[in-house]
């Protein structure tokens, strides 16, 4: 959902000025990111919060790409492999 995206990554930067907005922000965030490092954890990462930072900085740098413009839409298959490729080196 574009618009819906757009509108997270205004809030972001909103919430760069606003420290009220940041603390929400940053709790909401918080739901995507603490699955994220429990999934790594069972996966057997050796740092999974480091690591789950990671593949959030990964998958917002792939959608920000693809919306604002900057780069082509991702394939399923660039997806894979670059999930593939970056947990390969998290992970070994």
């Amino acid at each position: 959902d574009r618009r819906r995206t757009v509108a997270r990554y205004e809030l972001a930067l909103e919430a760069t000025r606003r420290p009220e907005l940041r603390k929400v922000y940053d709790q909401v965030g918080g739901r995507f990111r603490d699955p994220v490092v429990a999934l790594l954890a069972a996966a057997g990462s050796p740092d999974p919060v480091r690591h789950g930072r990671q593949m959030v900085a990964f998958s917002e740098g792939v959608m920000f790409d693809a919306i604002v413009g900057a780069g082509a839409q991702p394939t399923m298959g660039d997806l894979r492999l670059g999930i593939g490729e970056l947990l390969k080196g998290m992970l070994g």
